[in-house]
């Protein structure tokens, strides 16, 4: 018997593992050639160091709504940074960048929940240099056929690792980005503290013996010490070994089966919106609120019954009228009773809340 514990962190698998098998069932081949980094904030900074080697850069632009740890990082080593507005839940490709970036300036431009389209500026002339971050649209299409110049992609969310990202260069025949020669204790302990974060959850789960207070405070560290990175060292073998084995795996047939499952069994609310689009894979059961009391209530519900939603970038102010975003994991370490026993929770909460 193993403890119940849905939507939340990673924790350690083995592949003996029904999870593990069921991934692995997915390989997925690539001519790709990417860098591993610690973190997706340490690819930044990799990239960034890249194009500066290689020209002055004149303006940097941010999506105005976008992950504030990131803006944070980029802001405290730069200081020629600029917003454009983005609404993060329309996904056509309307957005130009055209019309406000210019030849030496870098755009950033988010792949919101894998469900972006973005403009092709292959063929323009003077065009500003583009970075994607596909975070939460890993292996999704605009991934595997980028035109930018640049793409990151964090992957601590979407594998089993305790940090781990990659950057690339979809469009160049110089592939190499750089590391930096340096010392960041923030970032081996940052590692070492979720290392173990996920090593103590797996005895929880699997009730070898209940150490969910400890794990939960060396998530919490860890998180904070990741914070207090700003470099891009070159990982550790070990590491880089399992960023190179789990990015050979496709997490998104597993994800988008069981989000078909959640959302044909999942009755309307007149309190949250599912963020879909048809043909794409979402990063997970995106729900967005517009009013914060009816969320917290919404989570604390959650919560209450073993099922733990991220609050996704609760520090990123935005004018948006719904704006208030849960998200659920829905991945290959769920099952069919899992998603079900979520979505019976869910259905209650919007029985006792019309």
């Amino acid at each position: 018997m193993s403890n119940k514990d849905l939507g939340s962190s990673f924790y350690e698998l083995k592949p003996n593992d029904p999870a593990y098998k069921i991934l692995t069932q997915y390989p997925v081949k690539s001519n790709t050639t990417f860098t591993a980094y610690y973190s997706g904030r340490n690819a930044f900074m990799a990239v960034f160091k890249d194009i500066a080697n290689k020209t002055t850069i004149n303006k940097i632009w941010l999506p105005s709504y976008y992950c504030d740890t990131v803006i944070n990082l980029i802001n405290r080593n730069f200081n020629n940074v600029h917003y454009y507005n983005i609404d993060p839940f329309h996904f056509n490709n309307d957005l130009d960048i055209t019309e406000f970036a210019k030849d030496n300036d870098v755009v950033v431009i988010n792949n919101f929940w894998g469900l972006s389209s973005f403009k092709n500026y292959s063929c323009h002339t003077n065009k500003p240099i583009i970075i994607e971050d596909h975070t939460h649209g890993w292996l999704s299409e605009k991934c595997l056929n980028s035109k930018a110049d640049y793409c990151i992609s964090s992957l601590r969310k979407t594998y089993p690792i305790p940090l781990g990202a990659v950057a690339w260069k979809p469009n160049s025949k110089d592939v190499l980005l750089p590391y930096k020669d340096t010392n960041d204790l923030s970032i081996i302990d940052a590692h070492n503290a979720l290392l173990t974060s996920m090593q103590l959850k797996r005895q929880h789960l699997k009730r070898l013996k209940d150490p969910k207070k400890k794990y939960l405070t060396l998530l919490k560290n860890g998180e904070s010490l990741l914070d207090l990175s700003n470099s891009y060292i070159k990982p550790e073998d070990v590491l880089i070994k399992q960023i190179q084995h789990y990015y050979n795996y496709d997490p998104n047939p597993i994800k988008n089966r069981n989000f078909k499952l959640a959302i044909n069994s999942l009755k309307t609310s007149k309190n949250f919106k599912v963020i879909n689009r048809e043909g794409f894979t979402p990063f997970g059961l995106l729900l967005l609120f517009k009013d914060e009391k009816i969320f917290n209530s919404f989570k604390s519900w959650l919560i209450s019954n073993q099922i733990y939603p991220a609050h996704l970038w609760p520090n990123t102010s935005t004018n948006i009228i719904w704006r208030y975003l849960l998200n659920l994991h829905i991945d290959f370490r769920y099952n069919k009773e899992d998603i079900s026993y979520l979505v019976e929770k869910i259905n209650i909460w919007i029985k006792n809340n019309v």
